[in-house]
């Protein structure tokens, strides 16, 4: 069966109202099989079972582009290639890590990419050159449809000079006012840090030894193009963004605990 996907624009086709609505293409329809053969997986390495969310109510990493308060923690690899051909640690890679206190998540990613490149779509679409996605719930009931407590964060890097340049999503609606992050460009890919609200995600708070669900997401478009390839952690499938059950497993850990092994 084909994924298929609506463009947002069929409403204003209807109504006639071409001069006022943002152009929107449609995603390819890629054919099944999504998962590469398992020899693409050679060079990826074990896949981790679950994701660390570090925990602690007195140690928060500032925004600023120094990535020094990460160093140490562990992180996950997103290696399964959804599509895009083979595995190759040159061409796209990354290396994501999870932090949270008592009023926000934070998210890290380290992305090897050998064409980076600024990202001018909004966030909504901005699924079609360089970016990130992270997939992120409390709810650890089996479930597919979101729940109020699951949410996609889209983050967009937009510039190579400035570090403060960039637009973030939450299930496809624009936050970069209320969304923190800063953004490092190298030759050979980039880094992200944010801070994202718990008032944005529906949580509360958060606890050690707590079960969580997510997954992580490189969106890869080289040269100019549309998206050329697509990473996940977990999920062999398109399918993160509509199916809440195709994510991952994780836990919440005490920070400092953490520190003393």
């Amino acid at each position: 069966m084909k994924t298929t996907f609506i463009a947002t624009g069929i409403s204003c086709l209807m109504m006639g109202l071409f001069s006022s609505c943002l152009t929107v293409k449609a995603k390819k329809i890629i054919e099944p099989p999504y998962l590469p053969p398992k020899e693409a997986f050679a060079d990826a390495g074990e896949q981790e079972k679950l994701f660390k969310v570090y925990y602690s109510s007195n140690s928060s990493p500032v925004i600023d582009g120094d990535f020094s308060e990460w160093e140490g923690l562990d992180g996950v690899k997103a290696r399964r290639m959804v599509y895009g051909g083979m595995f190759n640690p040159e061409n796209t890679d990354g290396t994501f890590k999870v932090r949270a206190d008592d009023s926000f998540l934070y998210i890290f990613a380290d992305i090897i990419d050998d064409q980076p490149q600024t990202n001018h779509f909004p966030a909504p679409q901005a699924w079609r050159d360089d970016s990130i996605e992270f997939f992120f719930g409390t709810d650890t009931g089996y479930h597919t449809f979101y729940k109020p407590t699951d949410h996609r964060v889209r983050i967009v890097p937009q510039s190579k000079t400035n570090k403060f340049a960039y637009d973030v999503g939450i299930n496809d609606v624009s936050m970069s006012g209320s969304i923190k992050a800063a953004i490092v460009y190298s030759e050979h890919g980039y880094k992200i840090e944010a801070a994202l609200p718990f008032s944005l995600l529906s949580i509360k708070k958060l606890k050690p030894k707590q079960k969580v669900r997510g997954d992580f997401q490189i969106n890869d478009g080289d040269g100019g193009k549309e998206r050329s390839r697509l990473v996940h952690w977990n999920s062999p499938k398109d399918n993160t963004y509509l199916d809440a059950s195709a994510w991952g497993n994780g836990i919440v850990v005490d920070l400092e605990d953490a520190n003393k092994k």
